[in-house]
């Protein structure tokens, strides 16, 4: 993926986790008081009006309906499971793609975890500059490891890093599968596989059907064009029925696959919100056996 594109695919995550921090805070999915660096003062003034917000929510459901949604229950999701991986004691986080992720700037506890960021050169170059600015100095708990994983595996990225494979790793993949070939997913998984016992992966997919254009659900064709158009296609995909033996040959455990219908029941349904939620999207957590 070349770099520029790929910086504004996560610019527009960004924007959604933006936008959800003017929400009230008894409505708000997810604190997050770092992501506002990643945009222009001009940005965040325009936001502080509920006019403007209504005009970005209007956006993302234009490009498909519930992908809002959708990027702000994963969130969510990632951060729960984040925070209970640390109080289980988990030793090592590695974030697989990881864009503009705050995770290891704001989630309570983290900073006595050694993380992993990695992701491609031009990406991680722009949030070190922007968390510098923020932070006065980078974290000492964080090692910068860049890659493309189409062209690179896992293994010959992170030969020259610390990483103790002996001790438990929760890593997380949120965004990226879609986007990398099908012997990059496997490289990457079979990377992952070599992990102890009790590690944990945490990644979200695209429904093949929807990759295929067979799928059926409302927007799915909209946002596949829409990635398209950006030079950034979606071409790697999952389906649910064959998920687990699929994982089952990399060690890894299926735990918990996460649908649209869980973000409502234990997310959106609590607080009354209203938000759609797209289908194409789902959400794996694993184990290794």
């Amino acid at each position: 993926m070349p770099g520029s594109q790929s910086w504004k695919t996560a610019f527009l995550v960004a924007s959604a986790r933006l936008q959800e921090q003017y929400q009230p805070p008894k409505l708000r999915l997810f604190a997050d008081p770092v992501i506002k660096i990643f945009f222009s003062k001009l940005t965040l003034f325009l936001l502080s009006f509920k006019i403007f917000r209504a005009m970005e929510t209007m956006v993302f459901q234009l490009t498909a309906k519930g992908v809002l949604g959708s990027l702000l229950c994963r969130t969510k999701y990632i951060d729960d499971s984040c925070k209970a991986a640390i109080d289980a004691g988990i030793d090592q986080i590695v974030i697989l793609g990881a864009g503009l992720d705050t995770r290891p700037y704001r989630i309570a506890g983290i900073n006595k975890v050694k993380i992993l960021e990695i992701d491609l050169p031009a990406i991680q170059n722009i949030k070190k500059k922007k968390l510098k600015q923020f932070l006065g100095a980078l974290p000492a708990n964080i090692t910068y490891i860049p890659i493309d994983f189409n062209i690179q595996t896992l293994a010959e990225a992170l030969s020259a890093t610390e990483l103790d494979l002996a001790k438990r790793i929760f890593f997380i993949w949120e965004g990226v599968t879609p986007y990398i070939t099908a012997e990059a997913v496997k490289n990457t998984l079979s990377f992952i596989a070599k992990s102890s016992p009790g590690s944990i992966l945490v990644f979200t997919y695209i429904l093949k059907s929807v990759i295929d254009k067979t799928s059926a659900i409302p927007g799915a064709d909209n946002l596949l064009q829409y990635f398209e158009e950006k030079d950034q296609a979606w071409i790697f995909g999952l389906e649910p029925s064959g998920l687990s033996d699929f994982l089952q040959q990399f060690n890894l455990t299926l735990v918990e696959d996460i649908t649209a219908s869980y973000y409502r029941e234990n997310y959106l349904n609590p607080l009354k919100r209203d938000l759609p939620v797209a289908e194409f999207e789902r959400i794996a957590y694993a184990r290794i056996i």
